[in-house]
């Protein structure tokens, strides 16, 4: 019985691979994972099946230095919001095959307009699915107080949204005095959907404790704001009993958390100036009302 040894096997997968993969190929994948070490990107990518979301097809690719200046230098700052976990991805790859290292993709180019087209569609499903459920209203309907003191804040506390918004608060003009309570979450990448909505059941499960709830979060591109298109961060906005209003610094286009939202601003210091207008617009009634 003839028998080869490893190398002979893996000699002969490298050999088949590079006669039927001279050029590089277009392939759609999911990343899953990014990590950056001396200057190259390192990334695994996956495809996920329709019906369950199981992995189905998994492989190892990387963006080595002059690919990776190539790709910046094509797409800008946009090239780091591509570059994210769990963001659809159409790469060009050199599919290449070593004896001891196995199969690895090598990724030349990134079409960005892949990426963008994904995520208005996912964003497109997303709202219809709450329409169909009447629930993109539901939260404008609940009872906002005259008077804002009590708020919960959805923020993460190292951004600059964040401080900007406490800043505008605690040095307004008008001597109002406001009890915030923090709930710190990730406003981008996988685990934003997660905690947002974690938050959000929170602050309705304590519904008496507050007057009105904010999710915030600073500019960014299309793709970094993502995260706020998200079905499950909609649906709890949608179904919270407290009113919720959203500052999330997008440029155009409202992402989900704004649409079904109470009210909905464009930056945390909108939001801040807004919920001051509100108590002003009170004291000023009183004082008319005494005069």
């Amino acid at each position: 019985m003839k028998s080869y040894s490893l190398f002979e096997l893996n000699e002969y997968i490298k050999r088949v691979i590079a006669l039927n993969f001279e050029e590089a190929i277009w392939i759609k994948a999911e990343i899953s994972q990014v990590k950056e070490s001396r200057g190259n990107v390192y990334i695994d990518l996956i495809q996920k099946d329709e019906k369950d979301d199981s992995v189905i097809a998994q492989a190892s690719a990387a963006i080595w230095y002059k690919s990776l200046l190539f790709i910046k230098k094509k797409l800008g700052e946009l090239t780091n919001s591509i570059l994210q976990d769990g963001i659809e991805v159409n790469v060009k790859v050199k599919v290449g095959f070593h004896e001891r290292y196995g199969m690895k993709l090598s990724i030349e180019d990134i079409d960005a307009s892949y990426t963008m087209g994904q995520v208005e569609i996912n964003r497109q499903k997303i709202i219809e699915r709450l329409k169909k459920a009447e629930l993109l209203d539901r939260n404008a309907m609940t009872y906002i107080p005259p008077v804002l003191q009590r708020i919960a804040i959805i923020a993460s506390e190292t951004s600059a949204g964040y401080k900007d918004f406490e800043a505008q608060l605690a040095h307004n003009g008008y001597g109002y005095v406001f009890h915030t309570t923090l709930f710190h979450v990730a406003v981008q990448g996988r685990s934003t959907s997660s905690e947002v909505s974690a938050a959000l059941k929170e602050i309705h499960a304590r519904e008496d404790e507050y007057d009105v709830a904010i999710i915030i979060r600073g500019g960014g591109s299309k793709i970094d704001l993502s995260g706020f298109d998200d079905y499950n961060i909609g649906h709890a906005i949608a179904t919270n009993k407290v009113p919720i209003i959203t500052g999330i610094g997008h440029e155009i286009d409202l992402s989900v958390a704004d649409i079904v939202a109470h009210t909905y601003l464009k930056t945390p210091t909108a939001v801040a100036n807004y919920i001051i207008d509100h108590n002003l617009n009170f004291e000023s009634e009183i004082d008319f009302l005494s005069q």
